[in-house]
């Protein structure tokens, strides 16, 4: 094994850090991160893009993506991941917005279309690092860092490190829907399965490893 250059054709993607590389196919999907207009080097004047660039794997040529419709804001430190064909991005950060996301979005390259996703149930937090993992049709969220809840340290440099864990369902069972709708409605367990009561307890109980850790680092 050894590492080589790539000698790529076409206007390459911004030179950025804390973006998102996510491979769909034969082609390779540039996300977000952080630029500056000072070019490469680093002068607090920064820029971040919210316009997708390809990468195609098989002519090893930069491409434009096509967008459609309005894209997410830009950000940084987001999760995204290929789920069926199509791009999903969650969260992040904008400091020039001092703006920490919660959204989802997908987007599908076919038609260049942007669409953010509505889901149920409770979600994680806004958030940036946090790290995502596809098992099956599920999403396994887990951790990342948010602000500070303490008033006097609001501010990008005093961030919580989480520890939870978020699992998100793309092909939920009819149990699973029936046991949300026991939670929606706050409907009466008693009559259930202990099995099933003991889910619903699991299900809303915090899935945190330990407490959310002070962290001075951004």
């Amino acid at each position: 094994m050894c590492w080589s250059l790539v000698r790529a054709k076409g206007a390459p993607a911004r030179w950025r850090d804390f973006h998102s590389a996510t491979v769909i196919g034969s082609k390779m999907y540039i996300f977000g991160g952080r630029a500056d207009r000072s070019g490469p080097y680093h002068s607090n004047n920064e820029i971040y893009c919210n316009r997708i660039r390809v990468f195609d794997l098989l002519t090893e040529t930069w491409l434009d993506a096509p967008q459609t419709t309005p894209p997410p804001e830009g950000r940084r430190s987001h999760s995204a991941f290929a789920y069926r064909g199509e791009l999903y991005v969650f969260g992040g950060y904008n400091a020039r917005l001092n703006r920490h996301f919660q959204d989802l979005w997908k987007y599908t390259a076919v038609t260049g279309r942007w669409q953010r996703v509505d889901v149920q149930g409770k979600g994680p937090c806004a958030r940036r690092r946090q790290c995502c993992c596809i098992v099956g049709d599920k999403i396994l969220l887990f951790g990342g860092t948010s602000p500070s809840q303490d008033q006097d340290l609001q501010d990008e440099f005093y961030l919580m490190d989480h520890s939870d864990l978020y699992i998100l369902d793309f092909s939920p069972s009819l149990k699973t829907l029936c046991k949300l709708a026991v939670l929606q409605y706050s409907l009466d367990q008693s009559c259930l399965p202990h099995d099933i009561r003991w889910e619903l307890s699991a299900m809303t109980t915090n899935s945190n490893i330990s407490r959310p850790l002070l962290s001075s680092h951004g």
